[in-house]
């Protein structure tokens, strides 16, 4: 966890022990210099951290993870609008954003979705946000040219639905899920599954509201 207040990180971890025992604590970190270098050593599966972390935002820290090779999720926990800086994190490599008005119901259920690989947004804010992401900013890249299937594939991707869960959307095995993820990713130019939902949304792909 990547946090300034103190008292902030302890009411955090009260909140996972009583919610979500089985979730283990890697570590703490108030300096993002020295949260980079530590979460590299840990690798946790998840990484939460806020927005204000001083002379460095968390934009930054985020961006400093994904160009070091971190493959974690990272769910960002501000008290920012989520418009726009849910945008701006999930541009910058996060995995999903939570408000801290909404920390005591949702904090469990943003981890477990960040751990499973998926894209985590409350479901209140969510629709608008995509509609955001559809407005043009500067020149269009160039629309990809996908199968029927792997942009079937795409948009549950978009919706934040794990490799399992599309396996039984689509009726086949996980194995070719992560197939059709890989060739996405490569047609699209991107290193990961947010990254292929923003472009996903501006292509004009998917829905804001999942089949």
């Amino acid at each position: 966890m990547v946090e300034r207040d103190p008292l902030a990180r302890q009411a955090y971890h009260a909140l996972l022990e009583g919610l979500a025992p089985e979730v283990e604590r890697a570590g703490d970190a108030a300096d993002p210099e020295e949260a980079v270098e530590l979460i590299l050593a840990r690798q946790p599966d998840v990484v939460v951290s806020d927005l204000r972390l001083g002379t460095t935002s968390g934009l930054a820290l985020i961006q400093a993870l994904v160009q070091r090779g971190f493959t974690g999720g990272i769910l960002v926990v501000s008290v920012m609008p989520e418009d726009p800086y849910a945008l701006r994190a999930l541009e910058a490599g996060a995995s999903g954003y939570l408000h801290k008005e909404r920390v005591g119901h949702h904090l469990r259920e943003a981890i477990t979705a960040v751990a499973q690989g998926r894209t985590y947004l409350h479901p209140e804010t969510a629709p608008h946000l995509l509609r955001r992401l559809l407005e043009p900013r500067g020149p269009k890249p160039r629309r990809p040219s996908l199968t029927p299937r792997e942009r079937e594939t795409l948009e549950l991707v978009a919706h934040g639905l794990s490799n399992k869960e599309i396996a039984a959307r689509l009726r086949c095995t996980t194995r070719t899920v992560k197939a059709h993820v890989s060739r996405i990713l490569q047609k699209l130019g991107v290193e990961d599954r947010t990254q292929a939902a923003i472009l996903a949304v501006r292509f004009g792909l998917v829905t804001t509201e999942p089949w």
